[in-house]
């Protein structure tokens, strides 16, 4: 049987999301682009989707517990195109913005790909 070190428990993972979101959710007003409406919609809508899924995933930090952790890691491997082409695209010149949006979208990945895999 072989198997591979992953660095990240499913704990740790779980803060980790909460962390990066809640950066996410304040950047507008700590980062200085608020002024920009919808780049802040923007942030805070994907601050919303990604609790959504934190709260229904089956993992410490979940509350429903209706989703696998695998499908979790999904989204979170998929959702990156997301968090940086859009601002890029839409937001670019929105100060802080695009950097942000992209460092969360990058650290999803990045969270997902160290994260222990559930059995």
């Amino acid at each position: 049987m072989t198997t591979t070190y992953s660095p990240f428990s499913i704990k740790f993972h779980a803060i980790n999301d909460l962390v990066a979101l809640t950066f996410l959710l304040v950047s507008p007003w700590l980062l200085g682009y608020s002024e920009y409406a919808d780049a802040t919609k923007f942030a805070v809508a994907l601050f919303f989707i990604g609790m959504g899924l934190n709260v229904v995933t089956d993992y410490p930090l979940g509350i429903l517990k209706k989703v696998p952790f695998k499908w979790h890691r999904i989204v979170e491997f998929t959702s990156p195109p997301l968090f940086i082409g859009i601002p890029w695209y839409f937001f670019r010149d929105a100060g802080a913005m695009p950097w942000v949006a992209s460092a969360v979208g990058v650290g999803a990945f990045m969270n997902a790909l160290l994260t222990r895999p559930t059995s």
